[in-house]
């Protein structure tokens, strides 16, 4: 094994250990994905509603086109998203592939009927946990809202005393 496959597994494996580790700061990390779902769907959406990907098992609409599996060990881990206790200024709703697929099934109109049954919500939202650091942090939220509309974040956060200020949003490019 050449020096840096080694050094990469070590970082690997400290990722792996650190994501899991006591004392982790899961408060931080709620206050981050709130602070990024009210940027992006209160403050410039308006959106009155999203629909939260909320299948462990599953890769969600957006997100899954960047490949793979999702597990703490990815760029990308997928983080179902329990956003009832967050306090969100809109209201959150809950998708699994299974109803999700039998919607669009029963529902040849697609989108249009969601939108229809589902008034001002966003779209199906996916989150993935958040890259903590001493004084900033990052997360990554994709969004479906069509046959050929999908889009995804990644905002940049810092810590402002207690709380948790977005300082940049940049849109991410999909792969087709």
């Amino acid at each position: 094994m050449t020096p840096r496959r080694v050094a990469g597994c070590c970082l690997a494996g400290a990722f792996a250990i650190a994501g899991c580790a006591p004392g982790r700061d899961h408060a931080g990390e709620r206050a981050v994905v709130r602070a990024a779902l009210v940027e992006l769907f209160a403050t410039r959406e308006k959106a009155r509603a999203i629909t939260v990907w909320h299948d462990p098992r599953q890769q969600g609409p957006t997100l899954s086109a960047y490949g793979g599996p999702w597990d703490h060990r990815d760029t990308l881990a997928l983080q179902v998203v329990d956003t009832t206790g967050y306090g969100l200024p809109f209201r959150v709703e809950h998708t699994t592939l299974r109803e999700i697929s039998a919607f669009f099934a029963e529902h040849p109109g697609g989108w249009d009927v969601w939108f229809e049954t589902h008034p001002g919500n966003a779209g199906v939202v996916e989150v993935v946990q958040p890259r903590m650091y001493a004084d900033s942090a990052a997360v990554i939220v994709g969004r479906a809202c069509g046959e050929i509309c999908r889009s995804a974040w990644r905002v940049s956060l810092v810590r402002d005393g207690a709380s948790w200020r977005v300082r940049q949003v940049r849109t991410l490019v999909l792969p087709e």
